[in-house]
């Protein structure tokens, strides 16, 4: 059974010193120096390259900048700049990183590359940095003109920067397979250690969290780990989803007199101890899906009647033409309902009550289910596939829901309408996706949708796709596979990484995140983004062939100078 209870100081060096002691600087202090000069592009303080330098120029200029920084130390005036003896307009920019934020900055302007590279140099250790601070900071490269262009350096190697991410170019399995494992251990660090909730949010920035937890956010982290168990069998996971599994179960409302009755909290404010008065049918439904998963793996029979009172709950908050309300709120003693409709929310209470009409098989779970499908089929008749709400104008995510949960419809139903519906809104879909190679940042994107939490459930979703596809022979699967690949590699573009985190505090807590929504600036990770991420990667990643799958080259240095 899976689960169980179980510096400046220009003398931080005497001339006089050891050999040794400067050799230190050079092969210990200077590569973490080197890897920080990338977050400029975030606040739009360099321009962005598509190109990048070939690793034969990265390593001149890595080790011309090192040699440069241990003259300095030791007040020597020059270095040896027999490599790089390039005879142009040369603007450089050194930036220099110490716990996420830019310390020091130095620009060296002359006609030869290995001067300007030197005095840049200079000019970012000449500040206020002590030798704690070089030890522990990174740095950022990044060429201004004649060509445009910034690398950072992790390890003893140059990593392309575009607009402030390290791009990615090539992707196969075993990136992916890392990725996996580097998601499930963010997962295992988000969980509050003592009430077992998840945050929504954690503020990169700032390495903080918000001081309340969430039922749905909880419940999504359940959904993925059991997903990544399936993948890897990691046993670890087992004491992390059996003690969520309990929050989730406190979250419920257990008062019979209620009109909320069955429904879950939405959250829990951790300062007060107080559980929020605001009930939304997405928290619930999305709760029902992971209580099934546990119900279905270890038979215990609470997780199915906690899963029956919230779709019962669900019941009630349907309309006669089946249309959903969104939520449900106490204010001062008084009930307050939504009066918008959510695409979104609606999905989810479809999907939920087929899901458990196909545990159940109860009736009126299936009768309100059929409710929902019908009203989306009109909807869907008279609006068209890309469909907008209440809350939100036509978009993807709000589309992408009503086809999912018209599939997990048609897998009770049988109806080929609803089938014929899935089929014609997920063609319309996949081809909203950006394909264009040069535009590396937005490779895999999809139009209408900037976020990774949004990005990485059109990733969830599309795997769904793919594989109903493919269980139903429909012509067209293949390439659902390569819409997915792409999509997964632009979310892996947008994480972070012991490469693509030294433009915060902490990269050791951030790493494997998703950057929410980099191209606006939200560098905080949403929880949602990483388990949708997570959903797609292991759904798609035993389907996947050995080898490349994805490489988009790269100009090399003498390219871009000959233009």
């Amino acid at each position: 059974m899976f689960l169980s209870r179980t510096m400046k100081s220009k003398r931080i060096f005497n001339p006089q010193s050891e050999r040794k002691k400067f050799l230190w600087v050079i092969y210990i202090l200077i590569p973490m120096f080197l890897v920080t000069l990338g977050f400029l592009f975030i606040f739009g303080n360099l321009t962005q390259s598509k190109y990048g330098i070939s690793e034969q120029v990265k390593g001149q200029i890595i080790g011309l900048v090192r040699e440069a920084t241990e003259d300095y130390f030791i007040d020597n005036l020059g270095c040896n700049r027999s490599d790089l003896e390039m005879e142009r307009d040369w603007e450089v920019e050194i930036i220099i990183y110490h716990l996420g934020q830019i310390k020091e900055r130095g620009i060296g302007k002359n006609t030869t590359l290995s001067i300007s590279l030197e005095e840049a140099t200079r000019k970012a250790l000449d500040g206020s940095l002590n030798d704690e601070m070089v030890k522990g900071s990174r740095f950022v490269i990044s060429f201004l003109s004649p060509i445009v262009h910034s690398f950072t350096i992790y390890g003893r190697t140059g990593y392309e920067l575009i607009e402030g991410l390290v791009a990615i170019r090539q992707l196969d399995k075993e990136l992916i397979s890392q990725r996996i494992e580097q998601a499930k251990d963010y997962l295992f660090r988000i969980i509050d250690k003592k009430n077992y909730g998840t945050h929504k949010y954690y503020y990169a920035l700032d390495d903080n969290f918000e001081k309340r937890l969430h039922t749905i956010y909880t419940s999504s982290v359940i959904y993925s780990l059991l997903k990544i168990y399936d993948y890897n069998k990691d046993e670890n996971i087992s004491q992390y989803v059996y003690n969520s599994g309990e929050f989730i179960l406190s979250m419920q409302n257990k008062d019979i007199d209620s009109k909320c009755y069955g429904a879950f909290h939405y959250s829990f404010y951790l300062e007060n101890k107080v559980k929020e008065n605001y009930f939304v049918v997405g928290t619930t439904s999305k709760t029902i899906f992971t209580l099934l998963e546990l119900y279905n793996r270890t038979g215990d029979n609470k997780y199915l009647e906690s899963a029956k009172l919230g779709a019962n709950w669900l019941l009630t908050m349907q309309n006669p033409d089946g249309e959903i309300i969104s939520w449900l709120k106490n204010i001062n003693n008084g009930w307050i309902y939504s009066t918008k409709e959510s695409y979104l929310y609606t999905g989810q209470v479809l999907s939920a009550l087929s899901r458990i009409y196909k545990v159940t098989e109860k009736q009126e779970y299936y009768n309100a289910s059929q409710k929902i499908a019908q009203h989306f089929a009109e909807i869907i008749e008279e609006e068209g596939y890309y469909l907008g709400d209440d809350y939100r104008p036509p978009n993807p995510i709000s589309s992408s829901w009503v086809m999912l949960s018209l599939l997990d419809f048609y897998k009770i139903s049988q109806d080929d309408k609803y089938k014929a519906i899935v089929i014609n809104c997920s063609e319309f879909l996949i081809h909203r996706q950006k394909t264009t190679k040069e535009d590396l940042l937005n490779f895999g994107r999809w139009t209408g949708s900037s976020t990774t939490s949004g990005n990485g459930w059109l990733c969830e979703v599309m795997v769904e796709i793919y594989k109903f596809y493919k269980e139903q022979n429909i012509i067209g699967y293949e390439i659902y596979k390569e819409n997915i690949i792409k999509s997964i590699m632009w979310l892996i573009q947008h994480s972070y990484s012991e490469k693509n985190s030294f433009f915060i505090r902490n990269p050791e807590r951030a790493n494997g995140g998703l950057i929410w929504c980099f191209e606006n600036g939200d560098i905080e990770v949403r929880t949602d983004s990483v388990c949708h991420g997570v959903n797609g990667y292991v759904g798609i990643i035993d389907d996947l062939e050995d080898g490349t799958l994805i490489s988009i080259p790269q100009k090399s240095f003498e390219e871009m100078l000959n233009g």
